[in-house]
Parts: C-alpha cells; sequence; structure tokens
C-alpha cells in the first residue's frame, strides 16, 4: 500500500533523528501492509476503517508475538497514521489510545499538518 498520504502530512522537528523518521515511517508501512494483507479490499490509505485498525491492535500485535517495547513503538507509529488520517477525535477513544498528559511519557518529535483545500465548500 503507498502511504504517501499519510506521510505528506507528518512534519517532523528538527531534533528528530534521520533513524527516528525512518523507523517510524517503515513501522506505519508495515501496518499499512499488513491490513492490506488481511483485507485485500482494501489497497489505498484513504480505504482504511476503524475496523482495520482494531485488527491491528487487537489481533495483529498479538499474531506477530512482539515485545512489550515494540508493541509500544508501534502503538506511538499508529497514534501518529490515524491522526495523519485525520480520524484521531472517533478513533482514539474507541481504540483505548487517549494519552494522560499528566502521566509523561516521551517527547513528541512529529505532528500532522491539517490542510483544506480552498476550492472545498
Amino acid at each position: 500500500m503507498n502511504i504517501r498520504d499519510i506521510t505528506k502530512n507528518i512534519k517532523w522537528h528538527e531534533e528528530a533523528s534521520t533513524s527516528t523518521k525512518s523507523r517510524t515511517v517503515r513501522r506505519i508501512q508495515t501496518m499499512a501492509d499488513a491490513i492490506e494483507a488481511q483485507f485485500p479490499a482494501v489497497r489505498y490509505c484513504n480505504q482504511i476503517k476503524l475496523k482495520h485498525m482494531e485488527y491491528l491492535k487487537y489481533a495483529w500485535f498479538d499474531n506477530e508475538g512482539f515485545a512489550p517495547s515494540t508493541m509500544a513503538d508501534y502503538t506511538r507509529a499508529m497514534r501518529l497514521m490515524i491522526k495523519a488520517l485525520g480520524k484521531e477525535r472517533h478513533w482514539f477513544g474507541r481504540l483505548g489510545l487517549i494519552q494522560d498528559r499528566t502521566r509523561g511519557g516521551r517527547r513528541v518529535v512529529s505532528r500532522v499538518t491539517k490542510t483544506r483545500s480552498r476550492n472545498r465548500r
């Protein structure tokens, strides 16, 4: 699956290393390929639905046998992927991805830009 529409919305901070960028993009590509393998009708990233993300979180993560730290890395990449798709408002709660800011965590080195077409009415 081509994830160019997802990656073009991701903006990286200047302190983000190239290995962090490539690792995150590689994880997003791996998740997109897993969705396409399980659901052959989904060939483009704009076809990804909540049920596909639920498959990743509840079935694919367990089937791959990831270590907890690797699963956390894939979860961060999943959050970024969902934000780039513009679905965070509806999907984060259903997937249990809402973060508690008081708990801390890793610094965010990326953000997602939201652009709208000027011709949209």
